[in-house]
């Protein structure tokens, strides 16, 4: 049996086929995740011949060490049923932080091969088997096939059913595609506002078949989750080639969910991602026509317009093409490059960009002419003495309550709320003095959005404007200041709140007397205390620093430079 690859941004995926007999509800088996070694000869080209992998897979990716230079990695891959060889499958890398591949989707396979433009140090295949095929053997390969068609039916169906979420056009819901199947997401979704849509691709092959879809979400949803360390899947939406619609990151279709997906533009945005490459090859007028539906719905349900640009600020990160507090302007639906440092989402995509905002302006909703609000009964402010937090600082809020004559209201009970996937709930509770005005602090582990709420005596809840506080990790490190070039010495420290994995990124001074990154090395931290042992290649002085990310439960993290210096063995 021939196939093509599917390569796309994900470490995890789960198969939509037909349950036992006598159920009509799919049977959605769960991922199993292992690792092997490659032993490649870094710095050069290289063909691996064929590597029998420790058990059978769906998904294959390649990870290893930091590298300022691509790799130019493809793959193909045996099948497991009858041992024929897909064709050659390119492996990106466009969408990583220079420390592997995108995943390709394999079906069940059990063995590969490579070919690589320059081999990198530290090169590993990552494997994922979601069809139950890694330890259940031949049977349940048969049992998906056999399912199939009977899985896109159903799948069909739900795209019906999901019509009634809050006027959305027709979507497959979570439940429906199976989003249980990658885990509960690892944090309650964050609430921001909706002011533009960025449009992505996930790289991956465009020849998938409607029942594929639902597992090349599943699979997505579980990268993000379980590899990538996210909160949940990072798209607001997806659509694949046949125009079908999935609900993407929990927390409500009609609500503006912050997503994971355009970094530093994530809490005014939303996102949808289409299924495939679209480099050179257009998106199809079904997907397209789908995306003009969801949008024009989407960015009129918040008050925005389809057409036209925005004016945001950047909230910054490592991919993001502005520093943090830039104004970007971005037309209301933007292309994820527009944002980023990426090629996403590919160059023909980006080109039926205007036809899109035509068909999404031509359906969408007029939005009514701006009226004068009426008097709120009472008016509350939220502020933030630091927006920004090194934990375990506390978050300093003070703001004010009045009247809507602007009379200060004394004596009135400020419920301090968090966001949570259930709505708002009450973290704690102050008294406004005798001038309206109120502060308090709060201890937070977590980057947060919080309003204030005043219950009037009518009943009536007045709310202040939601604000948001980003919670970064306390990072503590020690290292010698003194090492001989490659003798491994002793990297050791502590990150708090807990965090599971975190990075050594090392400098080298340069005759320039800046440092340049030469290395970043992957560290655990499940305890909340690491442990590393490195060894400096070249005499020169380093700096050294322990990093994590940015993710839906805090803000990106550093620890301090330590500064060292390497010096020749002694003869």
């Amino acid at each position: 049996m021939r196939r093509t690859l599917l390569a796309f941004v994900v470490a995890g995926i789960g198969a939509w086929i037909a349950g036992p007999a006598l159920s009509t509800d799919p049977w959605i088996p769960p991922a199993v995740e292992f690792g092997q070694a490659v032993d490649a000869p870094a710095g050069r080209a290289w063909r691996s011949g064929i590597v029998e992998a420790p058990a059978r897979f769906d998904l294959v990716g390649l990870s290893w060490r930091a590298t300022s230079r691509r790799v130019g990695a493809r793959i193909r891959v045996r099948d497991a049923g009858d041992g024929s060889w897909s064709p050659w499958s390119p492996m990106a890398d466009d969408h990583v932080d220079d420390a592997g591949t995108e995943p390709v989707w394999a079906g069940s396979a059990d063995a590969f091969e490579l070919r690589l433009d320059r081999a990198p140090a530290g090169l590993r295949a990552e494997f994922v088997n979601a069809t139950g095929t890694a330890t259940r053997g031949r049977r349940i390969l048969t049992a998906l096939r056999r399912g199939a068609h009977g899985a896109y039916v159903a799948l069909a169906g739900a795209a019906a059913r999901a019509q009634e979420l809050s006027g959305a056009p027709p979507m497959v819901t979570r439940e429906q595609w199976g989003a249980a199947a990658c885990g509960p997401p690892r944090a309650a979704p964050a609430y921001g506002t909706v002011q533009t849509a960025f449009v992505h691709h996930t790289v991956n092959a465009n020849d998938y078949g409607p029942q594929d879809s639902a597992a090349i979400v599943r699979a997505i949803c579980r990268y993000h989750r379980s590899t990538k360390r996210w909160g949940d899947i990072g798209y607001n939406f997806l659509v694949d080639r046949f125009g079908t619609i999935f609900e993407g990151r929990e927390g409500g279709v009609d609500q503006a969910v912050v997503g994971a997906q355009a970094q530093g533009y994530n809490s005014v945005s939303t996102g949808v991602a289409n299924m495939g490459t679209f480099s050179g090859v257009s998106q199809t007028s079904d997907a397209v026509n789908a995306m003009a539906e969801l949008l024009a719905w989407k960015l009129t349900l918040h008050g925005a317009p389809v057409e036209g640009q925005v004016t945001v600020l950047s909230r910054g990160g490592r991919a993001n093409r502005y520093p943090a507090g830039t104004p970007v302007t971005f037309e209301r639906i933007a292309g994820h490059r527009d944002a980023d440092t990426t090629t996403c989402p590919g160059d023909a995509l980006l080109a039926q960009l205007p036809q899109l905002r035509q068909l999404a302006a031509e359906i969408a909703p007029e939005l009514p002419e701006a009226q004068p609000a009426p008097a709120p009964d009472a008016i509350v402010t939220l502020a933030a003495a630091d927006r920004t937090l090194d934990y375990p600082q506390p978050a300093q809020l003070y703001g004010r309550v009045v009247d809507a004559a602007g009379t200060p209201l004394a004596a009135a009970t400020v419920s301090i709320q968090i966001a949570s996937g259930a709505g708002f709930g009450t973290l704690s509770r102050v008294l406004t003095r005798a001038d309206g005005s109120w502060s308090t602090q709060i201890d937070s582990q977590y980057s947060r959005s919080l309003r204030a709420a005043v219950r009037l005596a009518g009943g009536a809840l007045a709310t202040s404007p939601v604000a948001a506080i980003e919670v970064a990790p306390r990072i503590s490190v020690t290292a010698p200041a003194r090492v001989v070039a490659t003798r491994t010495f002793t990297v050791s420290g502590r990150i708090q709140p807990l965090r599971g994995r975190i990075a050594l990124a090392i400098a080298r001074q340069g005759t320039d007397g800046r440092f340049h990154t030469v290395a970043r090395v992957p560290l655990r931290s499940a305890s909340g205390a690491f442990l590393a042992r490195v060894a400096l290649r070249r005499p020169a002085v380093h700096r050294l620093r322990i990093e994590s990310r940015e993710d839906a439960r805090n803000g990106a993290g550093r620890s301090r430079d330590v500064i060292l210096r390497a010096v020749r063995p002694r003869r």
